[in-house]
């Protein structure tokens, strides 16, 4: 059978129960995805969460996450995004991905993290040690890999987050161009679904569990289509099969405030 990897992504989560962002609790819009995807008969093997994890920079709000995995049951893998705080997350996150290059195995799979933040800006980067240390990997390890990180590593056709990305993503594509066992790079960020191709390599980014960017928008610009996750089923022979869950609808509409938060 094949595992389940279910990747939820940027819930922007505050110390205090009741934060919004931008008219979204995001804490009860993330229990209403983590519910949804874990209510099936049998559970998924792994969570991923792959960044903006905590809105407000408190270690209340790290915790509150914390002891939410925990009670899942579930093994969860965390990585940081431009919202996060690192220290905060080693501190308090027991999932949280030492390093900047993490190697997890998921049956005869590999999934390897990687921390795309850098201080002090929206947009990602992936130094030359990462891209040494994961070439390394890559060569020694032939298993099928996914690579997770929380920026997209290509154009999503949207102007304005684009411009913050990863801003050496090309250099990320070619390794995966030149090591054939990664089936998919998974990225956060851009609270939107997203799937493409780069050669056999799939690029895949996930809704976000509290609001949504409206795709191909030229402008920051919030989406009404509501929450969700992506579902991934690995093989062990290298098949991937991946789809977007969703809540029906949203417990409460996203305000639209131009320039963003």
């Amino acid at each position: 059978m094949p595992l389940r990897l279910l990747q939820l992504t940027d819930p922007h989560l505050f110390g205090d129960p009741g934060g919004k962002l931008l008219g979204i609790t995001t804490r009860r819009s993330f229990e209403s995805v983590l519910t949804l995807a874990l209510s099936g008969n049998i559970p998924p093997d792994a969570l991923l969460l792959t960044g903006d994890l905590v809105h407000d920079e408190t270690p209340a709000g790290y915790r509150y996450l914390r002891e939410r995995l925990r009670r899942t049951g579930v093994p969860h893998y965390c990585i940081g995004g431009n919202h996060d705080i690192p220290a905060l997350m080693t501190e308090h996150l027991d999932s949280a991905a030492p390093g900047s290059v993490a190697l997890r195995r998921l049956g005869r799979w590999n999934l390897i993290l990687l921390d795309s933040s850098t201080p002090d800006s929206d947009g990602g980067y992936l130094t030359e040690i990462q891209l040494t240390r994961l070439a390394e990997l890559l060569a020694d390890e032939r298993a099928p890999a996914l690579i997770a990180l929380h920026h997209h590593p290509a154009a999503i056709g949207s102007t304005w987050i684009d411009r913050i990305g990863v801003a050496n993503g090309a250099e990320l594509l070619a390794l995966c161009e030149r090591h054939a066992q990664v089936k998919a790079v998974l990225f956060g960020h851009i609270h939107q679904d997203f799937s493409a191709r780069h050669g056999d390599c799939l690029l895949l980014g996930a809704p976000s569990t509290c609001l949504q960017f409206t795709p191909g928008s030229a402008d920051f610009a919030i989406d009404e289509i509501p929450p969700g996750y992506r579902e991934l089923r690995l093989h062990p022979d290298g098949r991937l099969e991946t789809q977007v869950v969703r809540l029906e609808q949203y417990a409460e509409m996203p305000l639209h405030l131009a320039g963003g938060y």
